[in-house]
Protein backbone atom coordinates (compact mmCIF):
# COMPACT_ATOMS: atom_id res chain seq x y z
CA UNK A 1 0.00 0.00 0.00
CA UNK A 2 1.42 3.35 -1.03
CA UNK A 3 0.71 5.84 2.36
CA UNK A 4 1.81 9.42 0.57
CA UNK A 5 -1.19 11.17 0.17
CA UNK A 6 -3.53 8.47 2.12
CA UNK A 7 -6.70 9.68 4.10
CA UNK A 8 -7.10 7.04 6.69
CA UNK A 9 -9.98 9.12 8.72
CA UNK A 10 -12.66 7.38 6.35
CA UNK A 11 -15.23 9.62 5.43
CA UNK A 12 -14.50 12.92 8.00
CA UNK A 13 -12.14 15.40 6.46
CA UNK A 14 -8.86 16.49 8.17
CA UNK A 15 -10.46 19.75 9.32
CA UNK A 16 -13.34 18.27 11.16
CA UNK A 17 -10.93 15.65 12.80
CA UNK A 18 -8.47 18.21 14.17
CA UNK A 19 -11.47 20.58 15.57
CA UNK A 20 -13.77 17.76 16.53
CA UNK A 21 -11.65 14.96 17.65
CA UNK A 22 -7.99 15.47 17.81
CA UNK A 23 -7.32 15.98 22.03
CA UNK A 24 -11.94 15.75 22.41
CA UNK A 25 -13.16 12.51 22.04
CA UNK A 26 -12.22 8.80 20.91
CA UNK A 27 -12.99 7.79 17.15
CA UNK A 28 -13.92 4.72 15.60
CA UNK A 29 -12.87 4.63 11.49
CA UNK A 30 -13.82 0.98 10.32
CA UNK A 31 -11.25 0.49 6.60
CA UNK A 32 -9.36 2.91 7.84
CA UNK A 33 -6.84 0.95 5.63
CA UNK A 34 -8.43 -1.05 3.54
CA UNK A 35 -6.14 -4.01 1.89
CA UNK A 36 -3.58 -3.52 4.49
CA UNK A 37 -0.66 -5.66 3.81
CA UNK A 38 1.48 -7.35 6.98
CA UNK A 39 3.71 -4.39 8.19
CA UNK A 40 5.69 -7.16 9.59
CA UNK A 41 5.62 -10.56 11.11
CA UNK A 42 5.08 -12.10 14.09
CA UNK A 43 8.09 -14.37 13.69
CA UNK A 44 10.36 -10.55 12.51
CA UNK A 45 8.49 -8.78 15.99
CA UNK A 46 9.77 -11.63 17.97
CA UNK A 47 13.23 -11.54 16.67
CA UNK A 48 13.62 -7.24 16.94
CA UNK A 49 12.80 -8.56 20.41
CA UNK A 50 15.86 -10.34 21.32
CA UNK A 51 17.87 -7.74 19.47
CA UNK A 52 20.12 -5.39 21.54
CA UNK A 53 18.98 -1.49 21.48
CA UNK A 54 15.18 -2.79 21.01
CA UNK A 55 12.82 -1.33 23.57
CA UNK A 56 10.81 -4.65 24.28
CA UNK A 57 8.28 -5.80 26.71
CA UNK A 58 6.55 -8.83 27.95
CA UNK A 59 3.03 -8.87 29.78
CA UNK A 60 1.44 -12.05 31.24
CA UNK A 61 -1.38 -11.48 32.76
CA UNK A 62 -1.56 -15.01 33.81
CA UNK A 63 0.43 -18.48 34.16
CA UNK A 64 3.34 -16.92 36.34
CA UNK A 65 4.11 -16.72 40.16
CA UNK A 66 1.43 -13.62 40.30
CA UNK A 67 -1.12 -11.76 37.72
CA UNK A 68 0.49 -9.23 35.63
CA UNK A 69 4.32 -9.63 35.35
CA UNK A 70 5.99 -7.43 32.72
CA UNK A 71 9.34 -8.96 31.80
CA UNK A 72 12.13 -6.44 29.97
CA UNK A 73 14.12 -7.70 26.55
CA UNK A 74 16.23 -8.16 24.91
CA UNK A 75 14.61 -11.57 24.94
CA UNK A 76 16.26 -14.81 24.06
CA UNK A 77 14.95 -17.15 21.19
CA UNK A 78 13.83 -19.95 23.39
CA UNK A 79 11.50 -17.46 25.93
CA UNK A 80 8.99 -17.60 23.16
CA UNK A 81 8.45 -21.44 23.10
CA UNK A 82 8.47 -21.64 26.61
CA UNK A 83 5.00 -18.99 27.00
CA UNK A 84 1.57 -20.19 27.75
CA UNK A 85 -1.37 -20.18 25.19
CA UNK A 86 -2.92 -17.23 26.03
CA UNK A 87 -3.35 -14.15 28.28
CA UNK A 88 0.11 -12.85 27.37
CA UNK A 89 1.41 -9.43 25.08
CA UNK A 90 4.68 -8.91 23.46
CA UNK A 91 5.20 -5.08 22.66
CA UNK A 92 7.94 -3.33 20.57
CA UNK A 93 8.52 0.17 20.80
CA UNK A 94 10.28 2.38 17.91
CA UNK A 95 9.36 -0.19 15.47
CA UNK A 96 10.20 2.28 12.66
CA UNK A 97 13.78 2.88 13.32
CA UNK A 98 14.67 -0.64 13.50
CA UNK A 99 12.72 -1.93 11.07
CA UNK A 100 12.60 0.98 8.39
CA UNK A 101 9.79 -0.37 5.62
CA UNK A 102 7.33 -0.19 8.59
CA UNK A 103 7.76 3.60 8.57
CA UNK A 104 5.72 4.03 5.36
CA UNK A 105 2.57 4.14 7.69
CA UNK A 106 3.63 7.03 9.18
CA UNK A 107 3.11 9.52 5.86
CA UNK A 108 -0.79 8.42 6.83
CA UNK A 109 -0.52 11.01 9.21
CA UNK A 110 0.96 13.25 8.35
CA UNK A 111 -2.25 15.71 8.86
CA UNK A 112 0.09 16.39 12.39
CA UNK A 113 3.47 17.55 12.08
CA UNK A 114 6.13 15.71 12.24
CA UNK A 115 8.04 16.96 15.13
CA UNK A 116 4.89 15.46 17.22
CA UNK A 117 5.32 12.03 16.09
CA UNK A 118 7.05 9.82 19.35
CA UNK A 119 6.83 5.99 18.05
CA UNK A 120 5.63 3.12 16.23
CA UNK A 121 4.69 0.89 18.91
CA UNK A 122 3.73 -2.78 17.78
CA UNK A 123 2.27 -5.85 19.81
CA UNK A 124 1.63 -9.11 19.43
CA UNK A 125 -0.78 -10.99 21.88
CA UNK A 126 -1.83 -14.56 22.63
CA UNK A 127 -5.99 -15.44 22.74
CA UNK A 128 -7.12 -12.79 25.67
CA UNK A 129 -3.67 -11.24 25.86
CA UNK A 130 -3.73 -7.80 26.97
CA UNK A 131 -1.46 -5.02 29.07
CA UNK A 132 -4.31 -4.36 31.32
CA UNK A 133 -7.11 -1.23 31.59
CA UNK A 134 -4.77 1.81 31.24
CA UNK A 135 -4.45 5.42 30.28
CA UNK A 136 -2.13 7.44 28.24
CA UNK A 137 -0.89 10.71 28.25
CA UNK A 138 -0.80 11.37 24.92
CA UNK A 139 -2.54 10.60 21.88
CA UNK A 140 -2.37 7.28 19.85
CA UNK A 141 -4.09 5.75 16.92
CA UNK A 142 -4.11 2.06 17.53
CA UNK A 143 -4.02 0.04 14.17
CA UNK A 144 -5.31 -3.27 13.89
CA UNK A 145 -2.96 -5.03 11.65
CA UNK A 146 -3.99 -8.64 11.76
CA UNK A 147 -6.51 -10.81 13.50
CA UNK A 148 -9.20 -8.87 15.97
CA UNK A 149 -8.68 -7.00 19.34
CA UNK A 150 -11.77 -5.95 21.68
CA UNK A 151 -11.51 -2.57 22.96
CA UNK A 152 -13.42 -0.98 25.31
CA UNK A 153 -12.62 2.10 26.62
CA UNK A 154 -14.73 5.02 29.57
CA UNK A 155 -14.09 8.69 29.41
CA UNK A 156 -15.13 8.29 33.24
CA UNK A 157 -13.61 6.35 35.72
CA UNK A 158 -11.33 6.01 39.16
CA UNK A 159 -7.49 6.61 38.66
CA UNK A 160 -6.99 4.14 41.42
CA UNK A 161 -4.36 1.24 39.98
CA UNK A 162 -4.00 -2.09 41.12
CA UNK A 163 -1.14 -2.73 44.04
CA UNK A 164 2.03 -4.25 43.85
CA UNK A 165 2.70 -4.73 40.00
CA UNK A 166 4.95 -3.42 37.91
CA UNK A 167 2.22 -1.92 35.51
CA UNK A 168 -0.07 0.75 35.95
CA UNK A 169 -3.41 -0.94 35.65
CA UNK A 170 -6.75 0.42 36.69
CA UNK A 171 -8.32 -1.45 39.47
CA UNK A 172 -12.17 -0.42 39.17
CA UNK A 173 -12.65 -0.09 35.21
CA UNK A 174 -15.72 -0.63 33.61
CA UNK A 175 -16.05 0.09 30.41
CA UNK A 176 -18.59 2.86 28.51
CA UNK A 177 -18.44 1.89 25.37
CA UNK A 178 -16.71 -1.09 23.53
CA UNK A 179 -15.49 -2.57 19.73
CA UNK A 180 -14.57 -5.56 18.25
CA UNK A 181 -12.15 -4.20 15.66
CA UNK A 182 -10.63 -5.97 12.83
CA UNK A 183 -7.68 -5.80 9.96
CA UNK A 184 -7.68 -2.37 8.48
CA UNK A 185 -9.64 -0.87 11.72
CA UNK A 186 -8.63 2.24 13.56
CA UNK A 187 -9.38 3.81 16.58
CA UNK A 188 -8.46 6.70 17.79
CA UNK A 189 -7.83 7.96 21.44
CA UNK A 190 -7.02 11.25 23.10
CA UNK A 191 -4.85 11.85 26.14
CA UNK A 192 -6.40 9.91 29.70
CA UNK A 193 -9.15 7.76 27.75
CA UNK A 194 -9.32 4.93 29.54
CA UNK A 195 -8.80 1.58 27.21
CA UNK A 196 -8.38 -2.09 27.52
CA UNK A 197 -7.44 -4.02 24.40
CA UNK A 198 -8.21 -8.07 24.66
CA UNK A 199 -6.87 -9.93 22.12
CA UNK A 200 -9.56 -12.29 20.48
CA UNK A 201 -9.34 -16.15 18.63
CA UNK A 202 -9.94 -16.23 15.40
CA UNK A 203 -9.26 -18.54 12.74
CA UNK A 204 -9.01 -18.58 8.97
CA UNK A 205 -11.54 -20.65 6.54
CA UNK A 206 -8.15 -22.90 6.99
CA UNK A 207 -8.84 -23.48 10.58
CA UNK A 208 -5.64 -21.56 11.46
CA UNK A 209 -5.23 -18.70 14.10
CA UNK A 210 -4.78 -15.39 12.88
CA UNK A 211 -2.36 -13.36 14.89
CA UNK A 212 -3.70 -10.37 16.59
CA UNK A 213 -1.11 -7.69 15.66
CA UNK A 214 -1.84 -3.87 16.85
CA UNK A 215 -0.08 -0.92 15.48
CA UNK A 216 -0.09 2.16 18.02
CA UNK A 217 1.28 5.25 16.70
CA UNK A 218 2.05 7.46 19.46
CA UNK A 219 2.61 11.28 19.74
CA UNK A 220 4.81 13.32 21.92
CA UNK A 221 3.33 14.74 25.06
CA UNK A 222 6.10 16.33 27.48
CA UNK A 223 5.42 17.74 30.18
CA UNK A 224 6.10 21.90 31.43
CA UNK A 225 8.53 20.47 33.36
CA UNK A 226 10.78 18.89 31.17
CA UNK A 227 10.34 21.12 28.49
CA UNK A 228 11.20 23.59 30.95
CA UNK A 229 14.23 22.28 32.16
CA UNK A 230 15.34 21.77 28.54
CA UNK A 231 15.26 25.35 27.34
CA UNK A 232 16.98 26.01 30.89
CA UNK A 233 19.89 23.80 29.94
CA UNK A 234 19.89 25.21 26.25
CA UNK A 235 20.13 28.43 27.84
CA UNK A 236 22.75 27.92 30.10
CA UNK A 237 25.16 26.28 27.36
CA UNK A 238 25.01 29.62 25.09
CA UNK A 239 25.28 31.80 28.44
CA UNK A 240 29.43 33.15 29.16
CA UNK A 241 28.94 36.23 31.08
CA UNK A 242 28.99 36.83 34.71
CA UNK A 243 27.67 38.65 37.48
CA UNK A 244 28.39 42.39 38.02
CA UNK A 245 27.75 44.81 40.85
CA UNK A 246 25.34 47.45 39.24
CA UNK A 247 25.59 50.95 41.16
CA UNK A 248 27.30 49.22 44.09
CA UNK A 249 27.31 51.40 47.17
CA UNK A 250 28.32 49.97 51.08
CA UNK A 251 24.93 47.68 52.48
CA UNK A 252 23.17 49.01 55.72
CA UNK A 253 23.81 46.04 57.11
CA UNK A 254 26.64 43.58 55.78
CA UNK A 255 24.43 40.28 56.26
CA UNK A 256 21.79 42.13 54.55
CA UNK A 257 20.04 41.30 50.96
CA UNK A 258 18.82 44.39 49.58
CA UNK A 259 15.59 44.87 47.64
CA UNK A 260 18.02 46.24 45.29
CA UNK A 261 20.09 43.38 45.07
CA UNK A 262 17.29 41.15 44.39
CA UNK A 263 16.12 43.92 41.71
CA UNK A 264 19.26 43.39 39.66
CA UNK A 265 19.49 39.52 40.15
CA UNK A 266 16.09 39.71 38.78
CA UNK A 267 17.01 42.06 35.75
CA UNK A 268 19.66 39.28 34.89
CA UNK A 269 17.70 36.26 35.46
CA UNK A 270 15.39 38.03 32.87
CA UNK A 271 18.25 38.60 30.35
CA UNK A 272 19.16 34.50 31.02
CA UNK A 273 15.61 33.37 30.36
CA UNK A 274 15.35 35.23 27.24
CA UNK A 275 12.33 34.38 25.20
CA UNK A 276 13.17 35.84 21.99
CA UNK A 277 11.67 34.21 19.30
CA UNK A 278 14.35 32.82 17.22
CA UNK A 279 16.32 31.03 20.06
CA UNK A 280 13.43 29.56 21.44
CA UNK A 281 12.99 28.75 17.60
CA UNK A 282 16.15 26.79 17.35
CA UNK A 283 16.31 25.26 21.09
CA UNK A 284 12.34 23.77 19.81
CA UNK A 285 14.05 22.43 16.54
CA UNK A 286 17.17 20.82 18.51
CA UNK A 287 15.13 19.46 21.28
CA UNK A 288 12.42 18.04 18.81
CA UNK A 289 14.99 16.24 16.60
CA UNK A 290 17.10 14.69 18.89
CA UNK A 291 17.46 10.98 19.49
CA UNK A 292 20.43 10.73 22.16
CA UNK A 293 18.84 7.24 22.70
CA UNK A 294 20.35 6.05 19.34
CA UNK A 295 23.51 7.97 18.79
CA UNK A 296 25.54 4.54 19.43
CA UNK A 297 23.82 3.06 16.80
CA UNK A 298 24.21 6.00 13.85
CA UNK A 299 27.53 6.11 15.47
CA UNK A 300 28.60 2.40 14.98
CA UNK A 301 26.57 1.10 12.79
CA UNK A 302 25.76 3.17 10.40
CA UNK A 303 29.03 4.92 9.87
CA UNK A 304 31.86 2.63 11.11
CA UNK A 305 34.14 3.43 8.31
CA UNK A 306 35.96 7.23 8.48
CA UNK A 307 35.05 10.26 7.70
CA UNK A 308 34.77 11.29 3.57
CA UNK A 309 35.61 14.09 1.74
CA UNK A 310 33.13 15.83 -0.21
CA UNK A 311 34.19 14.61 -3.59
CA UNK A 312 34.04 10.79 -2.28
CA UNK A 313 30.72 11.61 -1.85
CA UNK A 314 29.75 13.16 -5.24
CA UNK A 315 31.15 10.05 -6.23
CA UNK A 316 28.46 7.84 -3.57
CA UNK A 317 25.36 10.13 -4.73
CA UNK A 318 26.26 9.30 -8.88
CA UNK A 319 25.96 5.72 -8.19
CA UNK A 320 23.56 5.21 -5.09
CA UNK A 321 20.53 6.70 -3.83
CA UNK A 322 20.40 8.24 -0.48
CA UNK A 323 17.87 7.89 2.35
CA UNK A 324 17.61 9.32 6.21
CA UNK A 325 18.63 7.09 8.23
CA UNK A 326 15.58 5.31 10.44
CA UNK A 327 17.45 6.33 13.50
CA UNK A 328 17.32 10.34 12.44
CA UNK A 329 15.17 12.56 13.23
CA UNK A 330 14.68 15.96 10.01
CA UNK A 331 13.14 18.81 10.66
CA UNK A 332 13.38 22.47 9.48
CA UNK A 333 12.03 25.98 10.36
CA UNK A 334 12.48 29.45 8.85
CA UNK A 335 13.84 32.48 10.32
CA UNK A 336 13.85 35.78 8.64
CA UNK A 337 17.37 35.66 7.41
CA UNK A 338 18.21 31.86 7.26
CA UNK A 339 16.47 28.00 7.06
CA UNK A 340 17.62 26.09 10.14
CA UNK A 341 17.94 22.35 9.41
CA UNK A 342 17.44 20.28 12.69
CA UNK A 343 18.55 16.73 12.51
CA UNK A 344 19.24 14.57 15.84
CA UNK A 345 19.45 17.64 18.10
CA UNK A 346 21.67 19.63 15.95
CA UNK A 347 20.91 22.68 14.01
CA UNK A 348 22.46 23.73 10.76
CA UNK A 349 21.92 26.68 8.55
CA UNK A 350 20.77 25.97 5.46
CA UNK A 351 18.69 27.51 1.98
CA UNK A 352 15.08 27.00 2.63
CA UNK A 353 14.76 24.42 -0.97
CA UNK A 354 17.91 22.18 0.38
CA UNK A 355 15.62 22.31 4.06
CA UNK A 356 12.54 21.33 2.70
CA UNK A 357 13.55 18.76 -0.37
CA UNK A 358 16.21 16.80 2.42
CA UNK A 359 12.73 16.37 5.03
CA UNK A 360 10.85 15.70 2.30
CA UNK A 361 10.84 11.94 2.08
CA UNK A 362 12.96 9.06 3.97
CA UNK A 363 14.12 8.68 0.39
CA UNK A 364 16.37 11.76 -0.40
CA UNK A 365 15.49 13.32 -4.13
CA UNK A 366 19.20 13.86 -4.71
CA UNK A 367 19.04 14.64 -8.19
CA UNK A 368 16.44 17.54 -7.29
CA UNK A 369 19.30 18.15 -4.36
CA UNK A 370 21.83 19.08 -7.01
CA UNK A 371 19.57 21.67 -9.02
CA UNK A 372 19.26 23.72 -6.01
CA UNK A 373 21.97 23.14 -3.33
CA UNK A 374 24.71 25.90 -2.47
CA UNK A 375 27.99 25.43 -0.93
CA UNK A 376 26.93 25.66 2.61
CA UNK A 377 24.57 22.84 1.26
CA UNK A 378 26.86 20.52 0.08
CA UNK A 379 28.96 21.07 2.99
CA UNK A 380 25.88 20.22 5.39
CA UNK A 381 25.17 17.07 3.33
CA UNK A 382 28.37 15.97 3.73
CA UNK A 383 28.53 16.16 7.36
CA UNK A 384 24.93 14.52 7.81
CA UNK A 385 26.55 11.84 6.20
CA UNK A 386 29.74 11.50 8.20
CA UNK A 387 27.50 11.87 11.29
CA UNK A 388 25.53 9.02 10.30
CA UNK A 389 22.40 10.31 9.28
CA UNK A 390 21.93 10.46 5.69
CA UNK A 391 23.43 6.65 4.21
CA UNK A 392 23.79 5.27 0.96
CA UNK A 393 21.58 2.29 -0.23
Amino acid sequence: MNFDQFHCLGEISTTEFLTQYWQKKPLLIRGAFPDLATLISAEELAGLACEEHVNARLVLEKHATKPWQLEFGPFEESRFNDLPNSHWSLLVSDVEKHYPDTREILKAFRFIPDWRIDDLMISYAAPNGSVGAHTDAYDVFLIQLSGQRLWKISEHFSDETLEDIDLSILKNFTAEQEWLVNTGDMLYLPPNVAHHGIAQLVKDKNNREQHCMTASVGFRAPSLKTITNDYVHFLSENLTTRYQDKNPTAPKHHAEISDDTVSHFIDELQKGLTMERDQVKRWLGQYCSDNKAFDDINNDTLNQESAISLDELNNITRKNTLEQSSYSHFLFSNTDDVTLLFVDGQSHEVSSKFAKVLCDDIKIDVKQLQKIMTDNDRHTLLTLYNNGSIIAV
